[in-house]
């Protein structure tokens, strides 16, 4: 779809980075692995030996000491002298799936290793929000609990920490978000991106912080020999699940974690995580369970909780050990994602009247809409899909009693968080990053904070007009699409952000059927190709949620596309799961 704002060019620079011949061709003879899989590795930045064989053979040896976490020494002391004292304790954990993931391992770890009691407190999307809160605070210092564990969450709380220090409530801040100008006076401040911290990678999620810490306390508490000991091996589900919700990287140690973590999901026992699986209809005696199903199959069951429920539900389903229990919270996920779905789809059609009523938009620079009727935990996923489906950056805002709060989604090229930066005097609170943000503004300003935005996205210095560049990792012929590349390939497992799956260009393949699929939209198309030099060659490809001009039957076109196999009513095949294409005599990068 053409941009109607011109912000940038919606079509992709392919651009072909071949391995350097010298070291693809020791990658190659030290590993036994084709030059396919090199070049896709040294495209991932393994420009070694060391590198490339850590990466194909993932070992939970290759974790960092947790200790190099700056904080992480005065955590394991506080929480050791609270075991001592038979303290209370309660875990402060967020409502999405990197927050739950996070709060239900260290419960349930605190649990099993004999501290005296362990709860948990997950805060309303709706009613409180993000973080920390004092009603919270003081609900938790009344019922006789003197110390708080923050997973996912605490670092940006320094009022609420020092409020709690009044009440003699002590805190342990453990997070992944970006520090702020002063830290908060906790008992300990766990965070990977504290300056002084040692920690040889960055990129944790939050639940990735907390097992870090389970892995310190663990050791302290069996070397002094005070507590059970724990495998935290059974742990790695969870923080696989929230490593892949939360979009880290899966490189260095979330590749690790992921990789382990999927292992113990394919033959989990955890009556919960069994559920979630069923009602996902994912089977692992039968499919080895992916980061991708992770991802879009039972992250958005568990976000859907905190979305339009309470989030405790899904912790309680990853604790409980009674299958009834976990059934019955399993299904209640269900039910949330399916109100959750009808939300999104509400709003979505909100917006297209809305857009479709008022010709302006057409040609705004921004989509900036808001209404009473509309979920705020829901909006920030409409705004995606709507900023995909216009072209455009969008920002959506459910309004409540003359306050709104929004979330927006921008498209590339464009720095929404910068653009909201010029805006800051019409808004209550803003933050995000780049290509997403949410706000807080008030009803009378919305119509002024829209004619800002408008006025700001003239301004070039704010947008990169560059067509986005799609990095492909070699070109293909026909004849190789087969099962030896395949195996290869799954080499590269877990694949997700930060390791995507490979990219491949085939050219001048020609259309020999189309044939449309999808049970409603019919926006998939399967295609039949022939090689146009060797015509006895045919092999499959599918596109998914097409948008664009269809094709024609007899067209040659050049393909970018990832080779997979597709199993379907018992019979497998490997086909080609098309990204992109084009005629077949448009130019290339290299």
């Amino acid at each position: 779809m053409t941009n109607a704002c011109d912000i940038r060019s919606s079509t992709p620079i392919w651009e072909i980075k071949e391995c350097p011949t010298d070291l693809c061709r020791k990658l190659c003879s030290e590993l036994n692995i084709s030059s396919r899989l090199a070049t896709v590795l040294v495209n991932r930045g393994i420009d070694n030996l060391e590198k490339a064989e850590e990466f194909l053979a993932p070992s939970l040896h290759q974790l960092p000491d947790p200790y190099l976490l700056a904080g992480i020494e005065a955590a394991v002391e506080r929480l050791t002298l609270a075991f001592r004292r038979y303290e209370k304790i309660i875990v402060f954990g967020d409502y999405d799936m990197d927050g739950i993931s996070a709060t239900a391992i260290l419960v349930d770890y605190l649990r099993r290793a004999g501290f005296k009691q362990v709860d948990f407190y997950i805060p309303s999307r709706l009613d409180q929000g993000y973080g920390l809160n004092k009603a919270a605070l003081i609900q938790a210092r009344e019922s006789g609990i003197t110390l708080a564990v923050t997973v996912d969450n605490g670092i940006a709380n320094y009022l609420e920490i020092e409020f709690a220090k009044t009440l003699g409530l002590d805190i342990i801040v453990t997070d992944h978000h970006q520090i702020p100008d002063r830290l908060p006076p906790a008992a300990a401040v766990v965070n990977p991106h504290l300056t002084e911290c040692e920690y040889p990678d960055k990129n944790l999620a939050g639940v990735g912080v907390a097992f870090n810490l389970l892995m310190a306390l663990r050791k302290r508490l069996r070397d002094s020999g005070l507590a059970a000991d724990v495998n935290l091996l059974q742990y790695l589900d969870l923080v696989a699940l929230g490593t892949v919700a939360d979009v880290m990287p899966l490189i260095g140690v979330n590749r690790i974690f992921v990789s382990f973590g999927l292992k113990e999901i394919n033959k989990t026992r955890r009556p919960g995580l069994r559920e979630l699986l069923y009602t996902a209809q994912i089977k692992p005696g039968d499919q080895e369970v992916s980061a991708r199903d992770l991802a879009f199959k039972l992250a958005p069951r568990v976000n859907a909780a905190g979305r339009v429920d309470d989030a405790g539900i899904a912790v309680e389903l990853f604790l409980t050990r009674d299958r009834a229990i976990a059934k019955r919270n399993s299904l209640t996920l269900e039910e949330c994602n399916e109100r959750r779905r009808e939300i999104e789809k509400e709003i979505k059609n909100d917006v297209d009247d809305m857009i479709a009523q008022d010709r302006s938009l057409n040609n705004a620079k921004i989509i900036l809409l808001a209404s009473d009727k509309w979920h705020p935990g829901v909006v920030g996923i409409v705004s995606s899909r709507v900023a995909e489906s216009y072209d455009k950056p969008a920002i959506l805002i459910a309004l409540e009693d003359g306050v709104g709060r929004g979330s927006g989604r921008s498209i590339p090229g464009l720095n929404l968080i910068a653009v909201l930066d010029k805006c800051r005097d019409l808004m209550i609170r803003y933050g995000g990053h780049e290509q997403a943000v949410g706000l807080t503004v008030t009803e009378d300003n919305i119509s002024f904070l829209r004619q800002q935005l408008e006025t700001c996205l003239s301004d070039s210095s704010l947008i990169d007009p560059k067509p986005p560049t799609m990095m492909l990792d070699g070109i293909l012929q026909p004849e190789e699409i087969n099962q030896k590349l395949l195996d290869e390939l799954q080499l590269l497992q877990p694949l997700g952000y930060g390791n995507p799956e490979p990219k491949f260009l085939l050219k001048a393949t020609e259309i020999t059927k189309i044939v449309k699929l999808g049970s409603s939209d019919r926006r998939h198309l399967k295609f039949t190709f022939a090689d146009r030099k060797e015509q006895s060659v045919y092999f499959n490809g599918i596109y998914f949620n097409f948008k664009g001009t269809l094709p024609k039957t007899g067209e040659t076109l050049d393909l970018v596309f990832t080779p997979e196999k597709n199993t379907w009513r018992g019979r497998s095949e490997i086909r080609a799961n098309l990204i992109d294409f084009r005629l077949s005599n448009a130019k290339l990068s290299s």
